[in-house]
């Protein structure tokens, strides 16, 4: 959304680690300080002022802390109040702008995915989803197992039996109610937990559609805590996407290298990026870089030019291209994704940026 009267875009750090959770209307009031003292014309001031007002009146009525970071972005003349509390951390950040400011928001939602996560032993299961650090749903089943016996020889045999047919059955019902959450709530990875026959027995009858979604298994009780479950998913998370980001580097580079559909480099990348041929956007996780931008949208740049090529318009001076760059990806329904790590370090001597095109 673009509005020339200014938009409100406002991130605050609550979490325990290094986030101010003593006083939330003053951790509102310390990151929007430097923006109000930005210099601005008399309209815009008034218009920063109103939105100001309307997001410390929120954060100083809410009182309570709900997450680990809260995103606001605001424009009254637009009709827009769009208020997300995470529970993730966040970095504290103001902007007003004629569009929010959602690089940041980009990152972190590349960054997790949404996880199911199956806990079971033989008679009984969790299904749980996962999103941005926090426990969406939690589901059970329960299906009685037989006990052990002091039969021996023929019957004893008969028994075991018995007891795997009920372990089946189980686990059939198991992966019924994953599908369910499935199509509920559709996960990316799912990963899964329990004692060793349990865990077995289980992942030899899931069905090709949840087999190619599995990221990962481990040793679990069913009852463990969700604070536990979520520490196995950000453990799992975190190897599964730094992997993931290295892969999708190299490629980027090398495709480049090879003079196929591919962009490293500023220039080029925002080239295709305006010329709506890029399919996903790559840039390093806080990479900043200031440069020129039609009005228009018909030309982003690096090095001043003066004026646009394609319709003459005087060329704008932009602080950050990084934001430009996702703004242009999603008008053209591309992908965006932050990348860090040795990822971002690969991506480094190309300024940060890149993409995967189209054509």
């Amino acid at each position: 959304m673009r509005c020339r009267e200014g938009v409100l875009s406002l991130y605050l750090d609550f979490d325990p680690a290094g986030g101010d959770r003593r006083d939330p209307a003053a951790a509102a009031g310390d990151a929007l300080a430097p923006l109000q003292a930005t210099p601005l014309d008399e309209r815009l001031r008034k218009r920063l002022d109103e939105e100001v007002e309307r997001a410390i009146s929120y954060v100083r009525e809410e009182r309570q802390v709900r997450g680990r970071g809260l995103i606001v972005f605001s424009c009254l003349p637009r009709g827009l109040w769009e208020v997300l509390w995470l529970q993730v951390p966040v970095r504290p950040l103001a902007r007003f702008g004629e569009r929010a400011h959602i690089a940041q928001l980009a990152g972190i939602l590349d960054e997790h995915e949404r996880y199911g996560v199956v806990l079971l032993d033989k008679e009984r299961a969790r299904v749980l989803v996962v999103y941005l650090n926090r426990v969406e749903h939690d589901t059970s089943v329960f299906d009685a197992f037989p006990g052990r016996t002091k039969m021996g020889g023929w019957a004893q045999a008969r028994y075991a039996r018995h007891r795997e047919a009920h372990l089946h059955r189980h686990v059939l019902h198991v992966v019924e109610a994953v599908q369910r959450e499935a199509r509920r709530r559709p996960f990316d990875r799912l990963i899964a937990g329990g004692p060793d026959e349990a865990l077995a027995a289980f992942l030899a009858v899931l069905p090709r559609s949840l087999a190619g979604r599995l990221a990962g298994t481990f040793a679990g009780e069913l009852f463990l805590s969700n604070a536990q479950v979520l520490e196995h998913v950000r453990a799992l998370d975190e190897r599964s996407e730094r992997e993931g980001e290295l892969r999708t580097v190299t490629q980027v580079i090398d495709v480049a290298s090879a003079g196929g559909a591919a962009a490293v480099g500023w220039d080029d990348t925002l080239a295709a990026l305006v010329e709506g041929r890029a399919h996903k956007l790559v840039l390093a996780e806080g990479v900043s870089q200031p440069g020129h931008a039609c009005p228009a949208g018909h030309l982003a740049v690096v090095e001043p030019v003066r004026a646009c090529p394609v319709c003459g318009a005087a060329m704008q001076a932009v602080a950050d291209l990084a934001e430009r760059a996702i703004e242009l990806a999603f008008d053209e329904d591309g992908r965006v994704e932050m990348v860090r790590g040795e990822a971002a370090q690969a991506l480094g001597p190309h300024g940060g940026a890149g993409a995967l095109l189209r054509f």
